[in-house]
């Protein structure tokens, strides 16, 4: 089999020789980039053969460097999933392989921490990354957790998917991870696309930027009272209803449904209704 080009095999060894944090490949320029202590490396591939297969012998190269068998790329890859199931390699080693796969199987990991967090976003900075990485609470409560929120807030405008705005202003509403502003600017996009009004209701449901007023139970108020401090959930949760935050959230609610983008909207808000209703 043709071998990288002598200059190449080189330079990635040396580079290799370092205590790297990660690799990433841009294909589009053939340029490898490696991650270390002390900054940024670029390696200016040479191919010898098409880009594609010279692509995959470098990554053949890293994988032998860094999993220590030069066959065991392919088999490591079938074994990579989206489900965080990662046996046999360390998560750190994942990320030197230059394969896209394998970063996000890293951001998917149940040990992501919030340093790894920092390593997956230089080798992949990008929505679905950013998104899986938040649904980590170490990532979330970390340093990495206001960049990778700050980055969907940017992209949300650019995103079409209904499913995913949901789910992004979902994870970026979650405490301390975005600012009094960004809430703001997220609730206000949502008067032109109310997707992003489900995540606020799936996050922050007594908690919406505006708050309509209290409804009056009327003469029930004190049966209401009553029940409720001997514990009884109904009517806790009929309170809860009648209260300022609680006819906000149905206001929001009835915005929503009044017109849908389509069906994931309409089970996204029945979700939130459900857990309005039983916590």
């Amino acid at each position: 089999m043709m071998e990288l080009s002598p200059e190449d095999n080189l330079r990635l060894n040396v580079l290799l020789a370092q205590r790297l944090q990660a690799v990433r490949i841009d294909e589009s320029s053939m340029t490898l980039y490696g991650l270390a202590e002390a900054g940024e490396a670029k390696v200016k591939l040479n191919p010898n053969c098409r880009d594609e297969l010279y692509v995959r012998r470098v990554r053949e190269l890293l994988s032998g460097q860094v999993l220590g068998s030069p066959e065991g790329y392919p088999v490591f890859l079938r074994r990579w999933t989206r489900m965080g199931q990662i046996s046999g390699v360390r998560l750190e080693d994942m990320l030197k392989l230059g394969e896209p796969e394998a970063v996000v199987a890293v951001a998917c990991s149940p040990n992501l921490s919030d340093e790894l967090a920092r390593r997956v976003w230089w080798a992949q900075p990008d929505a679905e990354v950013a998104r899986r990485m938040l649904a980590s609470p170490a990532v979330a409560a970390g340093s990495m957790g206001p960049e990778l929120a700050g980055y969907l807030v940017e992209f949300l405008p650019f995103e079409e998917d209904p499913a995913l705005v949901m789910e992004s202003v979902r994870l970026v509403l979650q405490p301390g991870i975005i600012n009094a502003a960004q809430v703001e600017l997220l609730w206000s996009r949502g008067k032109r696309k109310n997707a992003y009004l489900v995540g606020f209701l799936a996050t922050t449901p007594d908690n919406l930027p505006e708050e309509a007023p209290p409804r009056d139970p009327g003469g029930e108020a004190a049966a209401l009272e009553s029940l409720a401090a001997a514990g009884n959930p109904y009517a806790a949760a009929l309170q809860r209803v009648f209260s300022g935050p609680g006819q906000t959230f149905l206001d929001t609610a009835e915005t929503v449904i009044r017109k849908p983008p389509n069906q994931e909207v309409v089970l996204g808000l029945n979700r939130t209704r459900c857990g309005y209703h039983h916590s």
